[in-house]
């Protein structure tokens, strides 16, 4: 495990102990699989640039989502984008904390859906930490934009 990786995987599980009430095990992957799922994005712009994305499926979402509010009851998928997206975001905001410089963090961005692909433009997966929750795969992607030939972002 690289140190990034393992900052990372720190970072995702101190929050997940702090939020929820359920175990997060390591895993080698993260399948989606052809389910509903959710993927969570929050760009980092700054001194440093990159992104961090949350994927998972819906029904671990909706889990983490009445855990998030409290309520007892199933949310609506407005109520579990809104907690993935804080979820995303709360993460992205310890990852920042990792880089000097003084750096921003974008609103959260969240897709849901069975058939779409989400990427970064301009930037690179660096490291990504697999999971899985109550039995279901959960995944961490840092993503660092790319540099210019002078070594700086761009």
């Amino acid at each position: 495990m690289t140190a990034l990786e393992a900052e990372l995987d720190d970072i995702t599980r101190t929050i997940w102990g702090t939020l929820f009430d359920l175990p997060l095990n390591g895993a080698r992957t993260a399948s989606l699989g052809p389910e509903t799922g959710l993927t969570g994005c929050v760009q980092v712009v700054g001194a440093w640039r990159g992104a961090v994305m949350l994927r998972c499926p819906m029904s671990l979402a909706s889990t983490l989502t009445e855990q998030m509010f409290r309520s007892g009851t199933a949310p609506s998928v407005d109520d579990v984008r809104d907690a993935l997206g804080e979820l995303t975001n709360v993460i992205a905001g310890n990852v920042k904390a990792l880089f000097p410089g003084t750096s921003q963090l974008s609103l959260p961005a969240v897709a849901v859906g069975s058939d779409y692909e989400v990427g970064v433009i301009d930037a690179n997966a660096a490291t990504s930490v697999a999971f899985t929750c109550d039995g279901e795969p959960l995944m961490v992607t840092l993503f660092e934009g790319n540099r210019n030939a002078d070594g700086k972002a761009g």
